[in-house]
C-alpha cells in the first residue's frame, strides 16, 4: 500500500532506521543510550541544540563543487518554531545573529501552531502548500513541491528575500524541517554550486537529528525507551527516493535545474549575486 500524505493541521512527516538485534539476549542497563554520531560540517553544516526545536542545523560550512564554503549563521533550516524557549530564542538572535524566519507551512498549519515571535525578527508565509492541499502518495506530494503554483509562488518568494538578506541569519522551516524545508535547502544548495551528493546526505540527516527528539517516533517502528507518553508524533523517515522524484521531475517538466531556478527568477546574475552573499570568498 502506497503511503498517502495529508495536510491541515497534521505535519508532514520523517523518519529513520531502527535495528534489531534477533537471537541475542542483551543487558539492557550495559546498553547506553544511542550517540548522535558525529558530522561532516562541510556536508551538514552544524547543529544548533534547542530546547524547543530538534531539526535545526546552520548549513555554514558545507562545500560547494568548486571549493567554496557556505557562511556561518546566514542560512538555518528547521522544523517549527512555536516551542522555542527564552533561552532558545536568544541563542538564535544572539549567536546565530537570526533576522528572518521563512514559514512554508499553510495558513492553517501556521494559525493551528504559529511560531514564537522574537523580537526583531522579520517573519515571512511562504506556503508551498494550500489549505485544501487533499490527499497524495508521498511521490506526488514531493513532485507538487516543483509543480503546483503555490509552491513556486512560495519558493520564488523564498529566493527574493534571501537576496534582500544582506546581513544576519535567516531561519526556514516547515513543520519537521524534513519534506518542504528538504526541498527548499535542495533548491538553496544547488543555486549556490553544492554537488547532488552532498544535498542528498543533508537532506537524509533530518533522520538523525529527530531521531534524538524525545518526542518523535517513527511510524512501524516500537517506541524507544525514554521517549515521552504523551504528545508523542509518529512520522515517517525521509528516502532518498523522494529527493529522487524532485530530481526527476524537474528534468521532466523543465529540462534541468537550472531552468527550473530561471522559473523561481532566480536568473544568471541573481544567482551570482546569491553565491556573492551566502558563499566565503
Amino acid at each position: 500500500m502506497k503511503q498517502r500524505f495529508k495536510l491541515g493541521v497534521l505535519a508532514i512527516l520523517g523518519a529513520t532506521l531502527t535495528l534489531g538485534l534477533g537471537g541475542c539476549t542483551v543487558d539492557a542497563k550495559t546498553v547506553p543510550a544511542p550517540a548522535k554520531p558525529k558530522t561532516d560540517r562541510a556536508v551538514y553544516g552544524s547543529h544548533i541544540k534547542l530546547t524547543g526545536a530538534s531539526n535545526a542545523q546552520d548549513l555554514g560550512g558545507i562545500k560547494t563543487r568548486d571549493g567554496h564554503r557556505l557562511k556561518a549563521r546566514r542560512l538555518i533550516r528547521s522544523d517549527q518554531l512555536g516551542k522555542l524557549t527564552t533561552n532558545d530564542a536568544r541563542k538564535l538572535t544572539v549567536t546565530y545573529r537570526l533576522k528572518s524566519v521563512v514559514d512554508f507551512r499553510s495558513s492553517r498549519e501556521i494559525q493551528a501552531t504559529p511560531d514564537i515571535k522574537i523580537a526583531n525578527v522579520t517573519y515571512h508565509q511562504d506556503s508551498v502548500v494550500g489549505n485544501d492541499y487533499g490527499t497524495r502518495t508521498t511521490k506526488a506530494f514531493y513532485q507538487g513541491l516543483v509543480t503546483d503554483r503555490v509552491a513556486l509562488r512560495g519558493y520564488s518568494a523564498f529566493f527574493n528575500q534571501l537576496l534582500k538578506q544582506k546581513m544576519g541569519a535567516t531561519d526556514f522551516h516547515c513543520t519537521y524541517g524534513k519534506d518542504r524545508t528538504g526541498v527548499g535547502a535542495m533548491l538553496v544548495l544547488s543555486a549556490l554550486g553544492v554537488s547532488k551528493q552532498t544535498i542528498m546526505k543533508n537532506y537524509l540527516y533530518s533522520n538523525v537529528n529527530l531521531a534524538q527528539d524525545p518526542h518523535i517516533t517513527f511510524v512501524g517502528q516500537p517506541v524507544p525507551k525514554g521517549k515521552a507518553k504523551q504528545d508523542l508524533h509518529h512520522v515517517q523517515r525521509v528516502k532518498r527516493a523522494n529527493l529522487d522524484a524532485v530530481y526527476q521531475r524537474i528534468d521532466q517538466r523543465y529540462g534541468s535545474m537550472a531552468n527550473f531556478l530561471k522559473r523561481l527568477g532566480l536568473t544568471p546574475k541573481k544567482q551570482a549575486q546569491l553565491k556573492q552573499l551566502y558563499l566565503t570568498k
